[in-house]
């Protein structure tokens, strides 16, 4: 079914473009000329061109339905890749593709976006009858959803439903739900003195920090809820006594109530341990980074999936997801989607790599979803 030259060739093209968040101006003039082959009606970049201090805005482009009654869907992807992305050489040997030196293999989104494009291809060569098309690539998606976060609503306007190409797993996985995230900041304020001459005059950030630490919940809460302290920062010498110290941290659930609940928990346990050091202080800041989505099976987002899977003869497999994408934005924002996965193993890391028969697989898949909107009346 699909031109499995042309995906490796589409593949291996944009892993080797440099594409790091707030880099994504190559691959999206790359995507600009392949979507003007395809026929897209209308191609847009939103947010004037740049979002977020990046030199690329989102892209966007729509495909005019060719038959009546039929749903608007959206095709999405990332165009960004974590670092290290610079000068990737993409091996294939054994019917597996990785990258050939120490940098990751950029199917993360690669694999997603190459998908997309196939499935456009194999649109147009069989004429299918289909409903409105709008194929959004974001940006930064791997700093924080900036793209999708910032998309300008006129752009994802009477979208019913949509496919977000971004998860590990072969085609006919997909994800239905996902977390809420608040990200948080612990910035402990102490006295600065000298270590070694008058330590008893100084008040260690450090040592409230440390306190607060073991104090605070940590790692899985239950099957919905994590929660992770990442980083710390604080001190200048090793001869003063520490007057700063931040802890950055998340929390995520799928339940609002649980979120909040553990959000609490956190906090307090800063607030105890600063009420420890009455000559020191305590600043949390605490923000929304982004709401929950769900997306039910009896939903026709998911019966179409299933639909389309079926057609191809993809298992389907269908669970909650524990991280953020596009589609949280997505369904704030405008409209419903689903994570699909495409194959992708090991990502971020300088060990990734996807299986070629499962980039075939995904590019079919998106075909199929469009071909079963023909079957799907709204």
């Amino acid at each position: 079914m699909v031109n499995e030259e042309r995906m490796r060739k589409t593949f291996t093209d944009l892993v080797k473009i440099y594409a790091p968040s707030k880099g994504e101006r190559e691959v999206c003039d790359y995507l600009k000329k392949e979507l003007k082959k395809l026929g897209a009606s209308r191609i847009v970049e939103d947010n004037d061109g740049s979002i977020n201090g990046g030199n690329s805005g989102n892209l966007i482009a729509t495909f005019n339905g060719n038959a009546e009654g039929l749903p608007s869907i959206a095709l999405t992807g990332h165009m960004d890749c974590v670092e290290c992305c610079r000068n990737i050489e993409p091996v294939l040997k054994d019917g597996v593709f990785r990258s050939k030196g120490n940098t990751i293999l950029g199917g993360d989104d690669k694999a997603g976006v190459t998908a997309i494009l196939e499935g456009l291809h194999l649109m147009k060569e069989t004429y299918i009858p289909h409903g409105k098309i709008t194929v959004i690539f974001t940006v930064q998606e791997e700093i924080g959803l900036f793209g999708s976060r910032n998309i300008e609503k006129e752009y994802i306007q009477d979208i019913d439903f949509g496919y977000t190409l971004d998860a590990d797993g072969p085609a006919g996985s997909v994800f239905n739900a996902g977390p809420s995230e608040y990200t948080l900041d612990f910035i402990c304020h102490g006295v600065a003195a000298h270590a070694g001459m008058c330590p008893e005059k100084g008040t260690s950030a450090i040592a409230m920090a440390g306190l607060a630490i073991a104090a605070c919940p940590n790692g899985r809460i239950d099957e919905e809820t994590t929660c992770n302290l990442g980083t710390i920062e604080g001190g200048t010498a090793v001869n003063i006594v520490p007057d700063r110290c931040a802890v950055h941290g998340e929390a995520r659930s799928r339940s609002m109530e649980k979120l909040e609940k553990v959000v609490s928990q956190m906090e307090n346990a800063f607030r105890k341990a600063a009420d420890k050091f009455p000559e020191g202080s305590l600043e949390i800041k605490k923000e929304k980074a982004y709401d929950a989505f769900l997306v039910k099976e009896s939903d026709p987002a998911l019966r179409l999936f299933k639909g389309a899977c079926s057609a191809a003869g993809f298992p389907v497999k269908v669970a909650p997801s524990g991280g953020g994408s596009d589609a949280n934005w997505f369904g704030t924002k405008g409209f419903p989607s689903v994570l699909v996965g495409v194959g992708m193993t090991d990502f971020h890391t300088n060990k990734e790599n996807l299986k070629e028969k499962d980039l075939y697989d995904a590019g079919e898949l998106v075909y199929r979803i469009i071909e079963a909107e023909s079957h799907f009346g709204k």
